[in-house]
């Protein structure tokens, strides 16, 4: 740049040095308006380029937030059963509705956006995008699941014969007429109770494996730098 205004600069003392250094002038001031644009046009797109980082740092961290969530949800329920299966083994009963209590504060739902996954998607690690792309609504499936298991698990004992309840342990017990509909209606319980039990340990573990995927991805594509260690 210097050398070519040195030149404009010798150009402009020849013969009619008037006319050109009107052009000289409007080269040199079109040179520097180019330049100045340019300028301008870079620090726009590192502008633009840092908004996105943010805005992609934002969008990870409300995810992230929403998968620990669910993590810690399914956690606790997957603690909830396997206590009261340890108890099941103290009392020696085989059916899992009689001692698997309904939960008492069961989770809110929670969705994942399309901002957030688009932003996942972006960051082109298939492995990870399906890991999460059903946790959302595998954790809203189970809330109604628990739900339907504390209605209907309450309805047995009023339905029944001769009860007794021993205060001491929390053991009660009734008569149950054989291919009576009470008998049909605990069936269906119990193979709800099971099916918890068994929800319990896989939405546990796929949970834990989505937000072990999710972290290091996070950490090395967006620097967020946090820490996780699966359980």
């Amino acid at each position: 740049m210097a050398e070519l205004l040195a030149s404009l600069k010798e150009l402009a003392a020849w013969p009619g040095s008037e006319f050109w250094a009107a052009i000289i002038g409007a080269v040199v001031g079109g040179l520097i308006t180019l330049i100045a644009q340019r300028q301008e046009q870079k620090a726009s797109r590192q502008e633009r380029a840092e908004d996105r980082k943010i805005e992609a740092k934002g969008q990870a961290y409300s995810l992230l937030f929403k998968v620990i969530s669910i993590h810690a949800s399914f956690a606790h329920i997957k603690a909830h059963v396997d206590e009261r299966l340890e108890f099941g083994k103290s009392v020696k009963t085989e059916q899992v509705f009689a001692i698997l209590l309904p939960i008492v504060n069961p989770p809110s739902p929670i969705d994942f956006v399309p901002s957030e996954m688009a932003m996942l998607l972006s960051l082109k690690d298939d492995d990870v995008f399906n890991a999460l792309a059903s946790l959302d609504k595998i954790h809203n499936s189970i809330i109604p699941a628990w739900t339907m298991y504390e209605a209907r698990r309450s309805s047995i004992a009023a339905q029944g014969e001769d009860h007794t309840f021993d205060v001491s342990d929390g053991k009660g017990q009734f008569d149950v007429r054989r291919g009576s509909h009470l008998e049909a209606m605990m069936f269906e319980v119990e193979a709800v109770a099971k099916e918890l039990v068994r929800r319990a340990q896989q939405d546990f573990a796929e949970a834990n494996n989505a937000l072990s995927k999710l972290v290091p991805l996070l950490n090395d594509r967006l620097q967020l730098g946090v820490n996780f260690t699966g359980t």
